[in-house]
């Protein structure tokens, strides 16, 4: 009997840590800030820590949960807090190695070239594999506009695009992402209340752990909530990943200094 109730009560306990929005404070933000681009982002804590708004037009930009982990699930929701602002990119990083080589999820608002590639509207799961393991050497701005096709050391895994497949101002979206539940398989949900969106399963080899992050690109206004991570098994960082993250830190630290000389 006694056995029993332990077991309730530890399925409880499970249940009511899987519920609770993941606090955020521990979570660390990084932007690819490239000389011809716009500035590094401004990620502001709300909410009791359980949000984050990415509040400037920014180049490449991320806030990483700084956890190298494979087997897991995320859920919550995000939105563009505006009106009839600017239409570009919001999304999501998972199996983040370094700067240079991880899975991104973006979603474009409308349709735009620029920096000679084009930006269709809608969304798209890619793949970034730089030789260096740092983005400001491999990839370019390019890379992170074009979503059409394969450019540089940006490779497309999966599109859903089209000319009213674009994020709307003000409207709540849920997103859901299997990373690695099963060997080598994505499974991303997007919904906006019950409507499926989006719900893709791909199969790529490349990664099979890293970080979460959420991602924006010359999108202003956009709020990251509520997110529940389920599952999830720790994989040590290896010594030469963290002295190349603390070397791009110190990198983009000297840049944004001589920016603002």
């Amino acid at each position: 009997m006694w056995r029993k109730a332990i077991f309730i009560a530890l399925l409880a306990f499970s249940f009511v840590v899987h519920a609770d929005p993941v606090n955020l404070t521990s979570w660390s933000p990084l932007t690819l800030d490239y000389p011809s681009g716009q500035s590094a982002g401004n990620w502001i804590l709300g909410g009791g820590n359980t949000y984050v708004d990415q509040v400037i037009n920014a180049d490449p930009s991320f806030y990483l949960n700084n956890l190298n982990q494979t087997s897991y699930s995320m859920d919550g929701s995000w939105q563009v807090l505006e009106a009839g602002g600017d239409d570009d990119y919001m999304g999501f990083v998972f199996g983040y190695q370094n700067s240079s080589n991880f899975y991104l999820f973006d979603w474009k608002q409308g349709s735009q070239d620029y920096v000679g590639t084009t930006a269709n509207e809608g969304m798209t799961i890619k793949k970034m594999t730089g030789s260096t393991g740092n983005g400001l050497d491999d990839l370019s701005l390019a890379e992170f506009w074009e979503n059409g096709t394969n450019y540089g050391d940006m490779t497309i895994l999966a599109q859903n695009q089209g000319s009213t497949l674009g994020w709307e101002d003000n409207v709540l979206y849920d997103f859901h992402l299997d990373f690695n539940l099963n060997s080598n398989e994505i499974h991303i949900v997007v919904k906006q209340g019950s409507t499926i969106l989006w719900d893709k399963t791909i199969f790529d080899s490349t990664f099979s752990y890293g970080q979460f992050g959420f991602y924006n690109y010359s999108q202003e206004d956009v709020r990251y909530a509520g997110f529940v991570q389920t599952g999830g098994v720790v994989v040590p960082i290896p010594g030469a990943v963290i002295l190349c993250s603390i070397g791009l830190g110190i990198a983009g630290l000297k840049l944004r200094r001589s920016k603002e000389l």
